[in-house]
C-alpha cells in the first residue's frame, strides 16, 4: 500500500513561438489531494480525493509534419473529485476501469482541430453553472486492438454542450472514436473509441502464417514418409504373392 498527499499555488504565464509553431498558457489555481493505492505485476487498485480552484487558459497552433493543428481552452472553476482506478493484465491482454464522483461550479470552453496526413480530430465542448455526476470510463486492451467507452451523468443548474469525432492513423495504429454530451439541469455523456494495431495484425498474420508453412512441410514429408511406407508395403506384399504363386505346382 502506498500513499500520497500534495498541495500547491500555481501562477504562471507563458508563451513560445518556433519556426512552426506557437503556445500560450495562463495559470492562476490552487490545488491539493491525498490518495492510496495497491497492486502487484498483474492488478492494481487506486483512490484519490482532490480540489481545484482557480483560473486556467491555453492556446496552441502549428504544424505536425504534415498536420496542422489548433486547440484553446478556458476555465474558471471550482471543482472536487473523488476518483477509484482499477485495472489488471496478464500476457497482453488487459482491462480497466475508473468512476469519477464530482462536484463543480464555474465557465469552461474547449476547442480543438488537428487534420492532415493523420487523419482528422475535431472537437468543442463548453458548460456553465453548477453541477454533481459521475463519470465512468473502462478499457479493453488486447494485442491487436484497444476498445474505451465512457459514460457519465450530471444533475445541477448548468448547461452543457460539446462533442468531438477522430479518425487519425499515426505509426500504425489506426483510431476511430466519437464523444458527445447534452446537458440542461439533467446531462448525459457518452462516448466510445476504438484504436487498432495494424502492426501486430501483421505480426500475428507473419507468425500464423510461418506456422502454417512449417506444418505444411511436417506434413509433406509425413505423407512422402507414409507413400514410401505404402510403397514399400506393396512390393513387399507383391513379391510374397509371387513367391507363394511359384510354390504351387500343377
Amino acid at each position: 500500500m502506498s500513499y500520497s498527499g500534495s498541495a500547491s499555488v500555481n501562477q504562471n504565464a507563458s508563451a513560445t513561438v518556433t519556426g512552426d509553431s506557437i503556445a500560450i498558457n495562463y495559470e492562476n489555481t490552487m490545488t491539493a489531494s491525498v490518495g492510496a493505492s495497491v497492486g502487484n505485476d498483474y492488478a492494481s487498485i487506486g483512490v484519490e480525493a482532490s480540489v481545484k480552484t482557480g483560473t486556467e487558459a491555453s492556446f496552441a497552433a502549428g504544424l505536425d509534419g504534415n498536420n496542422v493543428y489548433a486547440a484553446a481552452s478556458y476555465s474558471d472553476t471550482t471543482e472536487a473529485h473523488l476518483t477509484v482506478e482499477g485495472g489488471a493484465q496478464y500476457a497482453g491482454v488487459g482491462a480497466a476501469a475508473s468512476i469519477d464522483a464530482y462536484a463543480k461550479s464555474g465557465t469552461e470552453a474547449e476547442a480543438h482541430m488537428s487534420m492532415g496526413q493523420k487523419g482528422v480530430d475535431c472537437g468543442a465542448s463548453a458548460s456553465i453553472g453548477n453541477a454533481v455526476g459521475v463519470d465512468a470510463e473502462g478499457t479493453v486492451k488486447l494485442r491487436e486492438a484497444i476498445v474505451t467507452g465512457g459514460a457519465g451523468v450530471s444533475v445541477g443548474e448548468h448547461l452543457e454542450a460539446g462533442g468531438s469525432a477522430t479518425a487519425t492513423f499515426d505509426k500504425g495504429k489506426a483510431t476511430v472514436g466519437v464523444s458527445g454530451e447534452v446537458a440542461a439541469l439533467i446531462g448525459v455523456e457518452a462516448d466510445v473509441s476504438v484504436t487498432i494495431d495494424t502492426r501486430q495484425i501483421t505480426k500475428d498474420a507473419t507468425t500464423v502464417a510461418n506456422t502454417v508453412v512449417a506444418n505444411e512441410k511436417k506434413a509433406e514429408h509425413v505423407i512422402v514418409d507414409t507413400g514410401k511406407k505404402v510403397e514399400k508395403g506393396a512390393k513387399d506384399t507383391y513379391n510374397k504373392i509371387g513367391k507363394a504363386f511359384k510354390k504351387i505346382k500343377i
